[in-house]
């Protein structure tokens, strides 16, 4: 293990930093050492945008989700003025969890510890213990709840955890990523239907690589993708991403081409004629293909353990349509499948790095050297 000073010496770095044919991979103590990874929460995690999930699933005042993004729970609610919030899910009286359920719909905010109530807008409104304060004076308290800094950009909820004064706003951070990627693909009327959460025995950035190359398609993923052409679309913002032209739909075998969902409707440009895979940096990794959109998000736990948010979904037209239960069945077998295989090879890999030797990057894993190198400049600075 190296030293925390002899870790961030710029010169460590010196053979990432040539040109792809030259250049070394990343050492691999920037994928195990603790020292490293908190670095990389500083610098790169807290002052990020991140997915917290779609507009979609929370349509109507009093409907919520939670979840747990760089160890901080939070709750994201539609009020009854129908914005979208998201709080710290953290009663202001002890601490305790607000609301424990995953998704739902509620008419208030109740803590079930003390039974502290608060509006859909956060607004304390009954706090036994407190005396016989009326609900004008409770709000004067300071005890709403704590507000997380938010937005929605084509139905897509982001959220920032960080000290947004360092930090870039939601627009600047994406740049041309809602207008190249997000609105040709109609990304608002995705519906979520299938989520879960789980943890994976690797560092976040090995799973964050594999979605940026092609070169291991036609080996750990033959008999799901096979071959995937790709070109890298014009990215401004803290995007990257590949793009996949094809009539064909990525989330089907190719055996099934034929029995998939029809396109979304609305789809302009290249949206109509192929699938974007994107990664909102650091470590949100999106597909948006002409029928499905998916995303697999990777949220660092510790330097060696990923957590890791999937979650597939489809427009409310094809949802509604009689045989979505049967058809949909194809897609998540397709697409469970290719992540089950980036999930094995990614611990694998991890398993591998432990006094490795620097390894090469081959042609069709450019964009991998590009993103390594934008890790190097928010670690060290550019």
């Amino acid at each position: 293990m190296h030293t925390a000073t002899d870790i961030f010496d710029p010169t460590r770095y010196a053979a990432t930093r040539l040109p792809r044919e030259q250049a070394e991979t990343l050492p691999y103590s920037v994928y195990t050492d603790p020292a490293w990874f908190d670095r990389e929460l500083e610098t790169m995690f807290r002052p990020a945008w991140h997915f917290a999930g779609l507009a979609s699933s929370i349509r109507n005042p009093g409907d919520f989700f939670t979840l747990r993004l760089l160890d901080e729970p939070l709750l994201v609610v539609r009020g009854d003025d129908q914005q979208v919030r998201v709080f710290r899910n953290s009663c202001r009286h002890r601490g305790s969890l607000i609301i424990d359920e995953q998704a739902g719909t509620c008419r208030g905010l109740r803590c079930p510890y003390h039974s502290w109530t608060y509006s859909l807008e956060g607004v304390l409104k009954h706090a036994p213990g407190l005396g016989d304060y009326s609900r004008e004076e409770l709000s004067g308290l300071g005890k709403d709840l704590l507000l997380v800094p938010c937005g929605v950009r084509e139905g897509l909820i982001f959220v920032h955890l960080g000290n947004l004064a360092n930090s870039p706003t939601l627009d600047a951070y994406l740049g041309n990523y809602i207008s190249t990627v997000a609105t040709p693909h109609q990304t608002a009327q995705m519906i979520a239907v299938n989520q879960r959460e789980y943890v994976l025995d690797a560092n976040w950035k090995l799973y964050v690589e594999v979605d940026m190359e092609t070169l291991h398609t036609k080996h750990i993923h033959r008999g799901s993708i096979g071959e995937q052409p790709v070109t890298v679309p014009v990215s401004e913002g803290n995007w990257i991403g590949v793009y996949h032209e094809s009539e064909h739909t990525p989330a089907l075998y190719p055996s099934e081409q034929g029995s998939g969902f029809p396109h979304t409707s609305g789809l302009t440009g290249a949206a109509a004629a192929g699938a974007h895979f994107s990664i909102l940096l650091p470590g949100f990794f999106l597909v948006t293909a002409q029928d499905v959109m998916w995303w697999i998000h990777k949220i660092p736990d510790s330097a060696t353990h990923t957590r890791v948010r999937v979650g597939y979904s489809f427009p409310a037209s094809t949802i509604e349509r009689p045989d979505f239960d049967e058809v949909s069945k194809r897609y998540y077998q397709r697409l469970d499948q290719v992540i089950e295989e980036d999930d094995w090879i990614t611990e694998h890999q991890q398993k591998g790095l432990n006094r490795s030797a620097p390894g090469s990057y081959l042609p069709e894993e450019h964009v991998v050297h590009r993103l390594d190198n934008w890790i190097l400049d928010q670690v060290l600075g550019a």
